[in-house]
Formats: structure tokens, sequence, C-alpha cells
């Protein structure tokens, strides 16, 4: 019972702290044969009748039919050894074998006698016991050969090189001491009145984890940095991907309504108004094209403005379309800079989205410094909604803002227009 305990305890271990490969699901399927086999012997301990018995060994020998294969195909994956064409040959020996016990009333060719208090074995048995025995070494042997390579890295301190080495005397020990219980128990040196076999192999269980948890057998480690490069990986690339999106549909949005200026000027004849538009679009898409640049080659953008109010009035001063009115309570100053960029990004975007959906006639934007917070306020009076969707637009607005330690709140009705509240602490 301590056994099968520490087994179920060592794979519910290695489930929730291992890596998620396909390894390790094949380790914890060795594990699991191993608790199968160990729980059969307390079935047997406790069986009181013929029938008992007999279900009880067809529990226990469907675990040791599979532990060999089990190991074997673990040794191999967690390698990373090419499949050969005799690669079928421990499932087949295995599933034979069982075939075997299960129809040994049929020709008691596994189990020569079988009784209540008396077991001799046949010759499928012994075959078993002898592919067992193989596949087991070959996977050891593979081990062996894959963890000696991995220490012999002169790059490697002397630490990592000892740590390495009293990993792989672990996992040889995990495997000789099962076979050598189950040896002795077979060769009748120990009068035991259970298979010994399964104490060893629990006892593997406990070497194997500690050889994974303190040597780094299954690369935990390793794993969890991976895991945690990737996490990175993706928290970078979604913020290119919205720092894409936001310059992208900001400067194409101006653009088509300083295209849409122009063309009014063409048509009256203002050729200087017409130039003065084409001249404006052509300044925001080279300054579009430069933030572009900077966030396709994944380039950090530091805030563009020291003051909060130079960005937010760059970029009202490029809206021709409609008039924006920018309202400025309490003084601006150097303290409240670390946060400009978030609120000119954030402010870009509202704009943008004005422009292209709200049909308005007019924005407002109030920015109020207070001692410990700014209030960005900006609000149109066009279409506005009636369900709030955040589309990659207001997803961005609100990321950017909380990451900063603010709230933000959009605020719209059916033709009542749409507005942004944000809150920021200094």
């Amino acid at each position: 019972m301590v056994v099968t305990g520490a087994v179920l305890v060592s794979m519910a271990a290695l489930y929730l702290l291992g890596p998620d490969k396909r390894y390790k699901k094949m380790y914890l399927g060795f594990q699991a044969t191993v608790a199968v086999w160990c729980a059969s012997q307390i079935f047997v301990l406790i069986a009181s009748s013929i029938n008992e018995v007999v279900v009880s060994y067809a529990i226990g020998n469907f675990g040791i039919c599979m532990i060999g294969a089990a190991w074997f195909y673990f040794a191999c994956e967690y390698t990373g050894k090419k499949r050969s064409m005799f690669h079928f040959l421990p499932l087949c020996a295995a599933v034979f074998h069982y075939l075997m016990v299960i129809s040994n009333p049929l020709h008691h060719m596994y189990y020569r006698i079988f009784d209540l208090n008396h077991v001799e074995h046949g010759i499928f048995f012994y075959t078993n016991v002898a592919t067992t025995y193989l596949f087991v070494i070959n996977g050891a042997v593979i081990l062996f050969l894959n963890v000696e390579g991995a220490s012999v890295d002169k790059e490697k301190s002397t630490d990592e090189n000892k740590n390495v080495t009293r990993g792989q005397l672990l996992i040889i020990a995990s495997v000789l001491i099962p076979l050598f219980l189950n040896a002795v128990y077979l060769s009748g040196l120990v009068n035991a009145a259970f298979d010994i076999t399964p104490l060893g192999f629990g006892i593997s269980v406990i070497l194997v984890m500690f050889a994974t948890m303190k040597y780094h057998f299954m690369d935990f480690e390793k794993e969890l940095a991976i895991t945690n490069e990737k996490l990175l990986l993706e928290k970078e690339r979604n913020r290119i991907a919205q720092q894409v999106h936001d310059t992208a549909g900001h400067t194409l949005t101006m653009i088509q309504s300083y295209m849409k200026l122009a063309q009014f000027s063409n048509d009256k004849g203002d050729n200087k108004e017409t130039g003065t538009y084409l001249e404006e679009a052509r300044t925001l898409t080279s300054q579009g094209i430069k933030e572009l640049r900077e966030a396709i080659n994944e380039m950090k953008q530091e805030a563009t403005y020291e003051l909060v109010t130079q960005g937010i009035m760059q970029l009202a001063g490029q809206v021709k379309e409609i008039p924006v009115e920018v309202t400025v309570q309490g003084e601006d100053g150097k303290r409240y800079s670390h946060l400009s960029k978030v609120l000119y990004d954030s402010t870009r975007e509202s704009i943008t989205n004005t422009l292209k959906y709200a049909n308005a006639t007019k924005m407002d934007i109030v920015v109020r410094f207070k001692t410990d917070a700014i209030d960005l306020t900006i609000s149109d009076d066009g279409c506005g909604c009636e369900n709030i969707k955040d589309n990659n637009g207001l997803a961005g607005i609100r990321k950017r803002v909380s990451d900063a330690g603010g709230t933000v709140r959009f605020i719209s009705g059916k033709d009542e227009g749409f507005l942004t509240r944000i809150h920021l602490k200094v």
C-alpha cells in the first residue's frame, strides 16, 4: 500500500510539474503499469477465493506485460531515438503475453498450475520475463548513452557535469534495483508471500523523481524557461501588433480625411488649399512610416513628447475634417511625462475611431492635471452605439491604460455620441 501510494503521488507530481511533452505522458504510462502491478499484490493478499485470485492476477499481469514496452517507448521518446522497423516488437510482445495470461485456462502455458494456494509458471511466463528484461535494459542503455553524451559537454561547469553524472547513476539504479529484486524472487532465494518486484519499481519511481527534480532529468527548468520565453515573445508580439494597428489605422484614416478635403478644395479651384492638404498628408505619411518601421523592428517606443499636452495638441492639430477643441485644466509638467505615451496612443485611437465611424461634427478633449493623477476625457457628437464592443482599438486603449495602473470607461448611446474617460495615477 505504501509503494502504491508513493507511485500515485509521484505520478500526480509529475503530471502537475512536468513539461507538457509526449515523453512525460509516456513516463506516466510507465508509472501506471507499476501502479497496477503494485495494486494487484494487495488484491492477491486479501483474496479469499480462487475467482478473486484470478482477477487479481489478471490485473497484475497487465502491468507486468506492459511495463517493459512502456519503459522502452519512454526512453526512445525522451532521447529522440528514431523509430526502426522493429519498433513495434515491444508492444506486440506485451499484447501476446497478456493474451496468454487471460487465455491460460485453455492451454495452461503461462501458468501450468494455478489454484488458491499454489502457482506454477509455464513457458510463456518465462518468455514474458525475458522480453521484459530485454526491453527494460534496452531502454536503460538508450537513456545511459543519452545522459553520458550530455555529461561530456566541456562548456558546462564542473557542478553541472556532476549533476548530470549523479542523475545518470540514479536512472541506472532505478532500472537495476527492480530487475535484481525480480531475479531474487523468481530464483526462490527469498521466500516471500508476494512478488517483491513492485517494491523495487516503487523505489525506482522515487529515484527517477529525485533525478528529475534535483538533477533535471526531465529538463523541468529548461522547459519552464522555454515556456516563459514563449510567453514573453507572445506578449511582445501582441504589443507590436497593437502598435502597428494603432499607427496604421490612425495614419490611413487621417490621410483619407486629407484626401477628401484636398478633393473638395480642388473642386472649388483653390489650388493653394489643395496643396496644403496634400503636404499635410505627405508629412503624416512619413511620420506613420517611421513609427511602423520602429514597431516592425521591435524597437521599444518611448514617449514622443516630454509634456502630455504636446502630443495631444499635435494630434488635434492634424484633424482638419472636423473641429477638435482641447481644454487643459491644471498645469502640465515633467512629473507627468512618463504617462505621455499612454495618453498619446489613447487619444490617437479615439480620434481614429471618431473619424472612421462616428459621423461627428466636432470633438472635445479635456485634460485635467491633478496632484496625484491625470484625467483625460475625449468625446464626440457622433451617432454613438447601443452596444460597445471591445474591438482592437478599444481593447488596445483598455490594455495600455490598465498596464499603466489606470482605469478607463467607454460611454455611448444611440445618437448620443461617444465618450472615453481615462484616469491615471501619477
